[in-house]
């Protein structure tokens, strides 16, 4: 592949609901632009995009994946996204490295819940997007209504390019209202039907207006002509799509490929160049600007295992540019790195690089410890930019390999699976003595458990973790406890006089000694608060942590040849276990804050399930035509509330969740979950 400049570069993602079409889309863009010889298909699994194992054994698109043409001289790189929540950490990382998105929406179906998250990411990072209609062709396709629901929920500034031409209830083919131009059903180009004239001249001034709004001259030139040149048009346009104040919205169809050659148009003549990219903000506060002259900074946004080479980090050039091997470092790791193996992807298949400039997206190789959200750059002109900001999990699951001897292997996979994936986390939970993976969905965990086998041989399987519970008091309680003990010899004694009392909630644990006149030698003080310490470790309602107690030894006796530490620490243990049981105690449990998005149609249900597991709704709004209900609800509720979730809702629903705050348990749920306690320590 021929070296472009930063000028002659456009990276898009391609972004939407899962289901919509995107990879078809992709296929058919690049099948369009001259990108591959013949055109793709996710059913047939000879997609260029889908080109994984697991996407062609599911059809569906578990990362992203990058392919490239040549469209008037300017390389394109597609990045197709995710649509399923699931995986909707690599959509984000794509969006990052991208210098526009094209939100998919169905001609049936419309704006859905995932139609409205990507938006909202593209949205929070600041680049323009056009918007594409897909499956116009087929019945029930309501191209007015969508337009209608793209205005309300995303932008009113949502204004059609492209529109469909329709013999009745059939679909004839797309009209450009920029050029006048149009192709029929089967994509070859015909004269622009008069039936449709009014429309598109319609349409046209739509674009002159919003064209005109984008720029002071312009809007001069309009007052006074009424309408502008295609000239004044095309600049017009541009800009008010750099300033995100225009969406142009286009439509065809996939199969057979109709109306991609006008995107392909629309992309190189209105989408920005990576040198009118928006500044990438510093933590320090300052910025990095796409200078192509200025020190080399690049960005890790997608890490990938390749069976040939390894792992393959995927960067965007944001600043600077490099001939042939390049060393840089990784001020996260504080590692330097030498990019020497870097490479242009186009699917499965990767043609070598010799140049990095300033926009470009390349996947790196033999890297020592790069992962995704790692910023590369020069030694001499250190940067530290604001992380890409990656959702949290919302699905917890424990893990255990299913051969023993395995665990140290499985460790080690999960540990590279998290760094490639910033959705998936694991934690080593010493309090509830498991494992856990946490991710955005059930699919999204046995997917990892899919590459988890493929990379590493190890088989590992997922079940219910335990929750992370405490415990604590609510009254004060006075209590003794005298451990002795004689079998021969030297015998134990150690007696100590305790109190116990209720601490403010996130106080901790305090301990003091008030013993006067010597009854118990203060050398022995220390080893009281160790037992004590040691039984706070698994309190007597559940074996969890205790928390927010004050304790002390307000007297006791001791032994002169049998008391020791040991004894006293024995004496102190179980005089805090009786007086716990004493001071009327509580479990407390982790409480999340969700926040659900739904369609209106689906609140009630959505609700009424929120209610039986113990949630408590805290408030609603709407958002862009959707509902957005926010509960409290504990932890121990929620375990495969994704799949409960997409079942309540045909898949129309999403969730985020967060750590909020603990509290008492109800009475009924801490009695069973002391009996299920007390009969696993018998």
């Amino acid at each position: 592949m021929k070296n472009y400049t930063s000028e002659k570069l456009r990276t898009i993602s391609i972004l939407g609901h899962g289901s919509v079409g995107k990879t078809s889309f992709c296929d058919a863009l690049l099948f369009a632009g001259g990108g591959c010889e013949r055109l793709g298909s996710v059913d047939e699994g000879t997609s260029v995009f889908d080109y994984t194992s697991e996407s062609k054994e599911k059809r569906h698109s578990f990362g992203s994946s990058i392919a490239t043409l040549d469209w008037k001289d300017t390389k394109l790189n597609i990045i197709d996204t995710p649509g399923l929540a699931d995986f909707h950490g690599e959509t984000i990382g794509a969006i990052s490295a991208s210098d526009m998105a094209i939100l998919l929406l169905d001609g049936k179906d419309g704006v859905e819940v995932g139609s409205f998250k990507t938006w909202n990411f593209a949205k929070k990072v600041n680049i323009p997007v056009f918007i594409y209609v897909s499956r116009v062709d087929r019945e029930n396709s309501n191209f007015d209504r969508v337009i209608e629901q793209a205005r309300e929920m995303f932008n009113k500034h949502v204004v059609p390019v492209v529109f469909p031409i329709m013999n009745g209830e059939t679909f004839a083919g797309v009209a450009n209202a920029i050029t006048g131009k149009a192709v029929d059903a089967a994509g070859k180009e015909i004269p622009l039907p008069e039936s449709v004239q009014d429309l598109c001249d319609d349409y046209r001034m739509q674009l002159i207006e919003e064209a005109a709004e984008a720029d002071e001259k312009l809007m001069d030139i309009f007052f006074a002509n009424d309408t502008l040149t295609d000239e004044e048009l095309r600049k017009g346009i541009k800009l008010a799509v750099k300033n995100r104040s225009l969406f142009p919205l286009y439509c065809g169809t996939s199969i057979p490929p109709v109306g991609q050659k006008f995107v392909l148009d629309a992309i190189v003549e209105y989408a920005p160049s990576p040198l009118e990219a928006s500044p990438i903000a510093t933590l320090d506060g300052g910025t990095v600007l796409p200078d192509p002259k200025g020190g080399f900074v690049a960005r890790a946004f997608s890490t990938k295992h390749d069976k040939h080479v390894g792992d393959m980090v995927y960067v965007k050039i944001l600043r600077g540019s490099a001939d042939g091997s390049h060393e840089a470092i990784n001020i996260a790791r504080h590692q330097t790195e030498r990019l020497g193996n870097y490479y242009y992807m186009h699917g499965s298949s990767r043609e070598d690089a010799n140049k990095m400039v300033v926009g470009d997206v390349l996947a790196v190789a033999k890297l020592k410890g790069t992962i995704t959200n790692d910023v590369l750059c020069d030694k001499s002109n250190q940067v530290k930019l604001v992380p890409i900001s990656f959702p949290n999990p919302v699905y917890r699951a424990a893990i255990t390999a299913k051969k023993r001897g395995d665990e140290d292997k499985m460790g080690a996979g999960l540990h590279k699976l998290g760094a490639m994936d910033p959705t998936f986390i694991t934690r080593n939970e010493s309090n509830i003595g498991q494992t856990t993976v946490n991710g955005m969905g059930e699919l999204h965990l046995m997917t990892m458990l899919a590459r988890l086998k493929e990379m590493s041989g190890v088989e590992a399987e997922l079940f219910k973790p335990k929750i992370a519970y405490q415990e604590t008091i609510t009254k004060k309680a006075n209590g003794a406890y005298k451990h002795k003990k004689q079998s021969g010899g030297r015998g134990q004694y150690g007696h100590v006089l305790m109190r116990i009392e209720p601490a403010p909630r996130g106080e901790g644990y305090t301990f003091a000694s008030e013993v006067s006149g010597g009854n118990v030698p203060t050398k022995f003080i220390p080893a009281v608060e160790k037992g004590v310490i040691e039984a706070m470790h698994k309190g007597p309602l559940s074996g969890s942590e205790v928390i927010d107690v004050k304790a002390f030894i307000t007297d006791g006796s001791a032994h002169a040849v049998d008391s020791s530490d040991m004894a006293f620490k024995l004496a102190s243990n179980k005089c805090f276990k009786n007086l716990m049981m004493e001071a009327n105690p509580i479990l407390l449990e982790p409480i999340m804050s969700i926040e659900i998005t739904v369609p209106e149609d689906y609140m009630g249900d959505v609700m009424g399930d929120v209610n039986s597991r113990r949630g408590k709704i805290q408030g609603m709004e709407a958002q862009g035509g959707f509902q957005v209900i926010k509960a409290a609800v504990p932890q121990a509720e929620l375990y495969q509330y994704t799949s409960s979730l997409r079942s309540l809702t045909q898949a129309r629903g999403s969730f985020t969740q967060d750590f909020s705050h603990y509290e008492a348990t109800p009475r009924e749920v801490q009695k069973k979950i002391m009996e299920d306690f007390q009969k696993d320590e018998e």
